[in-house]
């Protein structure tokens, strides 16, 4: 089973997104802060990790950076999503290792069809 770990600061977003990884099978935990999602990818690993590209505490480029560090030869792949993207920052998310990008809103088909992309379904 994909283990997959969702971090999104708006708790309406989490919930939404949340939904749509439960549909697709995916086993997940939400964290609100990207520093509870690099100890929660410390201490379990995923296979992926779906992320608002403006998580409270880092940008994503160093969660990212932070998350290969400490990750024990496992990569995890990392799907960003903006409602506004800030284009330089998701180009420094996709240099440090993220797979793909999502605009918001997106349905429970684009995700499907980027976590297949991205290798992880």
């Amino acid at each position: 089973m994909v283990r997959c770990l969702l971090i999104d600061r708006d708790a309406t977003e989490r919930k939404r997104v949340s939904q749509l990884l439960g549909d697709l099978g995916l086993n997940f935990a939400e964290s609100s802060a990207a520093d509870e999602g690099l100890k929660y990818c410390n201490d379990n690993s995923p296979d992926v990790v779906v992320m608002a590209a403006s998580p409270e505490g880092m940008a994503p480029s160093d969660f990212i950076r932070r998350m290969r560090k400490t990750a024990r030869g496992k990569k995890t792949v990392v799907i960003l999503y903006a409602d506004k993207p800030d284009a330089e920052e998701i180009g420094q998310s996709i240099l440090e290792g993220a797979a793909e990008f999502m605009m918001q809103p997106f349905d429970l088909e684009l995700l499907q069809f980027k976590l297949h992309q991205a290798g992880v379904l």
